[in-house]
C-alpha cells in the first residue's frame, strides 16, 4: 500500500482565495506544468494561406498522405496544417450557420404595400371561392 507522502509526490496543492474570504483548495497533477509558457501563435505567410484555402475549397478534408506533401510543400508540420483545417471548417460552419439565420428586413412602405396588396387580394379570393356548408 502507497504511503500519504508517495501520493503528495504526484499531486500540487494550490490554494485560493475568493473575494468573499473563502478559500478553495485544488488538487493538480504535480507534472501539470502550469508555469509554462504558451506555444507562440502560427503566422502563416500570403503564399500559405493561398494554397490552404485552395486545397480547403477543394476538399475540407485531407487524407494523411496528401496532408503531409501539403505541410512539406509549405515548410510547415503536419501538425500545423492539421489544425489549420480544424480551424478553417469549424470557421465554415459559423458563416453557414450565419447565413442560415437571416434577419427580418425592416419595414418600408414597399414592403407595406405588397403586404397590403397581397393581404386584400388574398380576402377577395376567399370571399369569392368560400365553400358554403
Amino acid at each position: 500500500m502507497a504511503s500519504e507522502s508517495d501520493d503528495n509526490s504526484f499531486i500540487r496543492i494550490i490554494r485560493i482565495k475568493s473575494a468573499n474570504g473563502s478559500e478553495k483548495t485544488l488538487e493538480i497533477p504535480a507534472k501539470l506544468d502550469l508555469e509554462r509558457p504558451k506555444r507562440p501563435r502560427t503566422v502563416f505567410t500570403d503564399d500559405q494561406l493561398e494554397k490552404l484555402e485552395k486545397a480547403f475549397n477543394d476538399s475540407g478534408y485531407l487524407s494523411g498522405s496528401t496532408r503531409a506533401k501539403l505541410a512539406e510543400s509549405l515548410g510547415l508540420s503536419d501538425n500545423q496544417v492539421k489544425v489549420w483545417f480544424q480551424n478553417r471548417r469549424t470557421k465554415q460552419k459559423k458563416i453557414e450557420s450565419k447565413e442560415s439565420v437571416k434577419p427580418m428586413p425592416e419595414p418600408t412602405i414597399e414592403n407595406y404595400s405588397n403586404f397590403s396588396l397581397n393581404y386584400w387580394t388574398a380576402a377577395a379570393f376567399l370571399t369569392n371561392n368560400v365553400i358554403s356548408s
